[in-house]
């Protein structure tokens, strides 16, 4: 399946953004009568007859065959500084929108080697692993923010810092409770600074462990979101076991 993403689909005659309709007539030689499958970022599933194409413009006939309510029985949302290195600051991007991410935060951090960052470019690469894993869900990706804003930030979820300052802390999927909602935080090269990992724990955060190795900011990403994810998948797949943690 070759997915399109409109935010602003709807049911009837519609014409398909440029970027969408680009890729569709000159990428992908798509005529007037076919059919193509779109998303919404919001849960709805669409078919468009394709009415009227050029090398810019798509028109078509919506129908809408589905919509999923929500995503799933939680919210994660990832707090990430990134990395000096552009391109792997989209590669989490990239690989948390395949697994499941509903929300990608970046923060800057006492050790932050990157203080700038252009959030329309990253709104592309997202959209494209959207649609590359068949989701219908557009994970959030809000402007960066400061640590001690992100830490100021109220909100219901369970929150996790991985902090390497800290000896015995619990791998963080001994502590995920499935269908709850989750913050994780990971920091830059060189982790989080014991100030900022003291003003998490006063805020409510709990340090977690991501396992005996030191990770790459985008290794530990990824790392985390899997296991929160992997936490959640069990759950469904063995919905009368243990649900304590």
């Amino acid at each position: 399946m070759q997915l399109f993403f409109d935010p602003d689909v709807t049911p009837g005659r519609h014409a398909l953004r440029e970027t969408e309709a680009i890729h569709a007539a000159r990428v992908l030689r798509r005529r007037e009568g076919d059919t193509i499958d779109l998303v919404d970022g919001r849960g709805g599933w669409y078919s468009g007859l394709i009415l009227d194409i050029s090398k810019r413009h798509c028109t078509l006939d919506v129908q809408l065959v589905r919509r999923e309510d929500q995503r799933s029985s939680h919210a994660l949302t990832l707090l990430v500084a990134p990395p000096k290195n552009i391109d792997r600051f989209e590669w989490i991007l990239e690989k948390a929108t395949e697994l499941g991410v509903d929300r990608i935060q970046p923060i800057f951090t006492e050790h932050s080697q990157r203080t700038r960052l252009r959030t329309d470019r990253l709104q592309r690469v997202i959209e494209s692993a959207m649609k590359q894993s068949l989701k219908a869900w557009l994970p959030q990706l809000p402007e960066p923010v400061s640590f001690v804003e992100a830490m100021q930030t109220k909100s219901p979820s369970r929150k996790y810092l991985a902090y390497l300052g800290e000896q015995g802390s619990r791998l963080l999927h001994q502590m995920i409770l499935p269908g709850t909602n989750v913050e994780v935080a990971i920091g830059p090269e060189g982790g989080f600074s014991p100030a900022e990992a003291d003003m998490a724990r006063d805020h409510g955060w709990t340090f977690a462990s991501l396992g005996p190795h030191r990770l790459r900011t985008e290794t530990a990403a990824i790392a985390a979101v899997h296991a929160v994810e992997m936490v959640n998948w069990q759950a469904l797949s063995n919905p009368g076991g243990p649900q304590e943690r």
